[in-house]
């Protein structure tokens, strides 16, 4: 699973960097079919679920998805971390204009992050409270 997405975000990024917004979409319609044939066969998993929200346009649809991949890694136990999909989720609220909604996600996901070691995911969310 792992190797299949990243192909196809790594195609994605390419192709949003060149500005292919056909090519983009088209990737990412394949993205969301393999995520579709995954749920079909009971194989979900936060992290595919996460990768479908990072790539879609829609914030409200994204969020939908960050959420699902949110209840996918409690279902999972302490062991699953939610530190990325915390800060997406608190990304999509700031551009949907709620940010004491965000800026409390934003510290969930910091403090998860610290937690986890994930300097990055720290890096992120300090960026994101700033603009809280």
């Amino acid at each position: 699973m792992y190797e299949s997405v990243l192909e196809l975000t790594v195609e994605i990024t390419n192709a949003t960097l060149a500005e292919d917004d056909a090519l983009s979409q088209s990737l990412y319609q394949r993205l969301l079919i393999y995520y579709q044939e995954q749920v079909a066969v009971g194989r979900t998993h936060p992290f595919l679920t996460e990768t479908v929200a990072d790539y879609t346009d829609d914030s409200t649809e994204a969020m939908r998805y960050y959420k699902l991949a949110l209840e996918q890694s409690h279902a999972m136990g302490d062991s699953e971390p939610t530190q990325t999909i915390l800060i997406g989720i608190a990304s999509k609220l700031l551009e949907l204009g709620q940010r004491e909604q965000a800026e409390a996600h934003l510290r969930d996901g910091r403090a998860e992050a610290i937690r986890h070691g994930d300097e990055f995911a720290v890096e992120e969310a300090d960026l994101l409270l700033k603009e809280v």
